[in-house]
């Protein structure tokens, strides 16, 4: 047995969900819609009672066990730009052979047509936008960051849509700056500074030159300080403010962006706080932290704003528990060694009551600036200060972004008049507007938030029409043209050129290669129909997908997926309709027992869903203990005994539905072992051979019921081991890694044609292996650097193979050649004399950047076993008296007596061979 494994914690209040119970789909449809809208997290069903923090909490902890990230277990952010750095050598080597990668193809959804809106009518959605910059002359020029779908610019008032970053090192965005004297410079922060650990960590800052232009120059990340320490990697960038008149300088809050408050203790990660730069436009910017606030503590700033006719004037959200936290204020900040004073104490431990964030305006002419600060202090309130930063007055406390301010929170104002201001939170308050200095708020309704997303994020004022404003949501981008209107009317942005859907999973239909469905972060699921279209086919937080595939109906098919889940919503939903909407039937616990599936506190939030063999398939569920239904879902039977660790994850034998593997959050493996069928689970790995963290994957081989492999969701780990002997007493587990990089696998599949055939879903692409995972390269081009969280092959001629990113939709590519056999080469190095030359070191290296070494015999043999056919080889000799010519090989066959000569001597070896004239690495 593994030890035991605590989730990472965010600092929040009160932890525990309270499910009501289950209400009919008519009574769904016909009565909660019309009183309350749709609530794009929770499904209908479970409205009234759910605790939204803890949810929010759940979720977090739940996507920080996909990536990776582990209490008590060190984290260094390096090992994912390692990573990322592998990849692009291992590509770059491919591109040198002749061995063909295609293309990955976007599916979408572009948009989803049908959003879960707090004040209906439905809208298009995507996914989560973090941060909107607006240009200070020009209206229609806009730049939008999101959760992870990157950065993306629009010149035309977001009728369509360019991403701008897709090959950074991380497509999370925080903060969108642009410079007010030089606004063809833009400064954008990366890592998502919301505190949920569904806010990916970035890499520091990037600068956009020619920004508006067709062809911007891309400068970054920009991360080091003065002695080259990076200091920004693995956090995140809640705000950047560019001096008004200089845009060399620069200030940067920096802020936890993959474990919230306290959830990242134990890593390798840099002080957080207020960095300062003084030469942003250079070649190598380098920044300074501004040590005088709180006595250089290392704590999240969530955001920071100065007074832009006197940027010395900056004030800041310092997030610290035990008084410490709260609005901090500088009037020397831009001296060698500013001074903060704390202005307004946020006494408290609860994330949630220690956010803030601020909007500034300031007349020519008026004294002092008007500052607001939007903070979650007693359960949402506004503060204004109109005396240069001293007194701050709590103007109302509007719960407008209680009980997840941690999460949304949004303010700005009127750039020509101070007493009009915007705020945004929670469902609560999607988006308010106050004309009186926030007194009192309008918000909400058919007047004010009809077509809008909740969970808010984000609003921008247009600097030259104060009139538009930009708003950003867990739905994505929306505009309006006129705020000050009796109503306002919004506009979807959310086009076929802006994709940043955040998947947690797909499943395929097993004849129709268009039928698809899958779950999304605070969008629901969605489906792929057989016409190629997207439609929201149920509300919700969608988690795990299932498509029956023991029928070829493209209309009555069997399908499942999971909502979130808790102590008291135990199950997932079925339906048989292609066409179902909202009406899915939900199988499991909704406070008392039901189908067989009792209520469980040890249970993860996306609680895992996986299809056997039979007809209909049967269908298993995992929480404390893994559950087994034969009837599509109506009953279940415990098919394991009950875990202190949640299943994780869960694989079923195509051959026979009676061998079965698990694996824990705590890195337990499971299965059925020496006894098919048994309901007492064995342990699969007692040698402890698997390192001990969250396993991703669990997967049977389709062909083979004794061959098994478990991936890992962890950093600078082994994270795909491999059995071939599942079904002995002590299974034998064994690396099966060469050439992936150490980052989380999160989505496997293995080719039910091909065997020896797998993909592997990374958090920075897909890999794949051709010899069942002796080695592994990239597998096909043009992917953003994007979590991927599922995979699955799809039918038709030719084959895909399709994923699900958190962050930039669905895409798919042809599957693979298929693989031949391995084959050999050998021969003989030979001197200028036509000698063998002894004890020379010849080195082979594959398309992947893998290379291996032996040393000529006696007589100058060598021997290279196990090469795949239809790969390409580079051969390099190395020797003190001779200079070998490097070689591409090509290989088709067993390949024998090729023998290598030294430059000048005469050339040896078959006709396949390439021999390059020019240094390796240049076309030919």
């Amino acid at each position: 047995m593994k030890r035991s494994f605590v989730v990472v914690l965010i600092v929040v209040a009160a932890i525990g969900i309270a499910i009501g119970f289950y209400f009919s789909p008519d009574v769904r449809a016909g009565i909660e819609k019309i009183f309350r809208g749709d609530e794009p997290d929770l499904p209908d069903f479970a409205r009234e009672d759910v605790d939204k923090e803890d949810f929010m909490l759940r979720r977090a902890q739940q996507l920080s066990m996909y990536r990776g990230i582990q209490e008590g277990v060190p984290f260094d952010p390096q090992d994912r730009i390692e990573a990322i750095a592998q990849m692009e050598r291992q590509q770059e080597a491919l591109q040198r052979t002749s061995a063909p990668m295609a293309a990955w193809t976007e599916l979408g959804p572009n948009p989803i047509p049908n959003a879960q809106v707090g004040t209906g009518p439905a809208t298009t959605a995507s996914g989560r936008v973090v941060a909107i910059a607006v240009h200070p002359t020009n209206p229609d020029i806009v730049y939008v960051g999101t959760a992870q779908g990157g950065l993306y610019r629009s010149t035309n008032g977001g009728t369509s849509w360019t991403p701008l970053l897709d090959n950074a090192l991380s497509l999370a965005i925080g903060a969108i700056a642009i410079s007010p004297s030089q606004p063809e410079t833009v400064y954008v922060g990366t890592g998502e500074a919301n505190f949920s650990l569904d806010s990916f960590f970035g890499v520091g800052v990037y600068r956009l030159d020619n920004a508006s232009s067709a062809s911007p120059t891309i400068t970054g990340p920009l991360n080091k300080d003065a002695g080259n320490a990076d200091i920004f990697t693995g956090r995140a960038i809640g705000e950047i403010l560019v001096h008004p008149t200089d845009p060399n300088i620069i200030f940067v809050a920096s802020a936890s962006g993959v474990g919230g408050i306290g959830g990242v203790a134990n890593n390798v990660l840099p002080s957080r706080g207020i960095y300062r730069s003084v030469n942003a436009t250079t070649a190598n910017p380098t920044f300074a932290k501004l040590t005088g606030l709180s006595a250089d503590v290392n704590a999240s700033v969530r955001d920071i704003a100065f007074d832009p006719l006197n940027p010395n004037l900056l004030v800041a959200n310092s997030i610290q528990s035990g008084g410490a936290g709260g609005i901090y204020v500088s009037t020397d900040a831009l001296g060698a060694t500013p001074t903060f004073t704390q202005r307004v104490v946020f006494n408290s431990t609860s994330t949630s009551e220690l956010t803030g964030e601020f909007a500034v305006q300031h007349t020519v002419g008026q004294p002092n600036p008007t500052f607001y600060a939007a903070v979650g202090n007693a359960s949402g309130g506004l503060y204004i200060n109109t005396d240069g930063g001293t007194v701050w007055t709590l103007q109302n406390t509007t719960n407008f972004c209680s009980p997840q301010c941690f999460y949304d929170i949004a303010v700005a104002v009127d750039p020509t008049n101070a007493s009009s201001v915007y705020i945004g939170g929670a469902p609560a308050l999607v988006f308010g507007r106050s004309t009186n200095g926030g007194t009192t708020f309008t918000a909400n309704g058919a007047s004010f938030t009809s077509g809008l997303h909740v969970d808010s994020h984000a609003i921008a004022v247009a600097p030259s029409n104060p009139l538009i404003v930009y708003f950003g949501s867990d739905g994505g981008i929306y505009r309006t043209n006129d705020v000050s209107g009796a109503t306002i009317a919004w506009t979807s942005l959310n086009n076929s050129t802006f994709r940043a859907t955040q998947f947690m999973s797909l499943d395929v239909h097993p004849t129709d290669p268009n039928i698809t469905i899958g779950g999304t972060q605070d969008n629901g699921t969605n489906r792929y129909t057989n016409a190629a279209a997207w439609t929201r086919t149920d509300f919700g937080d969608g988690g795990y997908s299932v498509i029956d595939q023991s029928s070829s109906n493209t209309t009555t098919f069997n399908q499942y997926h999971t909502y979130f889940n808790g102590s008291t919503l135990t199950g997932y939903a079925f339906s048989n309709s292609s066409t179902a909407f909202e009406n899915w039937t939900f199988r499991g616990c909704t406070g008392a027992t039901a189908n067989g599936i009792t209520c469980t506190s040890v249970i993860n939030f996306y609680a895992p869903l996986e299809r056997g063999p039979g007809t209909p398939n049967t269908i298993y569920y995992g929480a404390d203990r893994l559950y087994r239904s034969a009837d599509t879902g109506l009953n279940h039977t415990t098919v394991s005994q009950v875990f202190a660790s949640p299943i994780s994850a869960i694989g079923i034998s195509d051959q026979d539905d009676n061998v079965r593997i698990i694996g824990q959050n705590n890195g337990g493996i499971f299965g059925t072992g020496t006894t098919p069928g048994t309901t007492t689970l064995q342990d699969r790995d007692p040698g402890n051979a698997i390192p001990n963290n969250y396993v991703g994957r669990a997967v049977i081989d389709p062909q083979n019921v004794n061959t098994a492999y478990v991936t890992l969701a962890a950093f600078g780990v082994t994270n795909v081991w491999k059995t071939t002997n599942l079904n002995v007493a002590s299974p034998t587990w064994t690396a099966a890694n060469t050439g992936l990089p150490a980052v989380p696998v999160n989505a496997f599949v293995v080719d039910p044609l091909e065997t020896t055939r797998l993909y592997a879903g990374t958090d920075i692409g897909v890999y794949t292996s051709g010899n069942g995972g002796a080695t592994w390269t990239p597998f096909g081009t043009g992917l953003p650097r994007v979590a991927v969280f599922d995979i699955a092959i799809a039918p038709g001629s030719p084959r895909q193979v399709r994923i699900a990113t958190h962050g930039r939709g669905l895409w798919q590519t042809p599957v693979a050649p298929p693989t031949a056999t391995n084959v050999s080469i050998s021969g003989r190095v030979l001197t200028a004399e036509g000698r063998g030359l002894r004890n020379a070191v010849i080195t082979i290296t594959d398309q992947s950047g893998n290379a291996r070494n032996v040393m000529t015999g006696p007589m100058g043999t060598y021997r290279f076993d196990d090469l795949a056919t239809g790969a390409t080889y580079v051969i390099s000799v190395r020797s003190r008296r001779f200079s070998y010519e490097p070689r591409v090989v090509a290989l088709t066959d067993e390949l024998t007596g090729y023998d290598i000569t030294p430059m000048g001597a005469g050339r040896g070896g078959p006709m396949n061979i390439l021999q390059p004239t020019k240094p390796l690495g240049r076309k030919k």
